[in-house]
């Protein structure tokens, strides 16, 4: 088992060609307030490939609530509805592919941990 250098945890990702759905949970902060320790980040992909702040491209979503029945999982945000079961995962009516967190390119979590500094 290696250590994770990042200061926080991946729990979920999802990804279609445009953006990076990820929750995270911050391992360097001790809190009661759940909303301080998950937090659910959306990245912009087309920073990859623009000279401009890649900070610019990951959006804090606004959390509203959450719900899992019959194998699936919902989570509603502000900006939109994302749920996934076994077989599919939707966002906003995109379709997205779920990504194991060992896998997530390490180039994300740098970016994530550079947005949280």
């Amino acid at each position: 088992m290696t250590t994770n250098p990042f200061p926080f945890q991946v729990l979920f990702c999802f990804e279609d060609e445009f953006k990076l759905i990820v929750e995270i949970k911050r391992t360097d902060l001790q809190s009661e307030d759940k909303s301080l320790v998950y937090k659910w980040l959306m990245i912009q992909k087309q920073n990859e490939k623009q000279n401009q702040n890649e900070n610019e491209g990951i959006q804090v979503l606004t959390f509203q609530s959450m719900n899992q029945a019959d194998g699936e999982q919902t989570r509603e945000f502000a900006e939109g509805t994302l749920t996934w079961n076994a077989g599919t995962v939707i966002f906003h009516d995109d379709e997205m592919d779920r990504v194991d967190p060992e896998h997530i390119n390490p180039r994300w979590l740098k970016l994530i941990s550079q947005f949280l500094d």
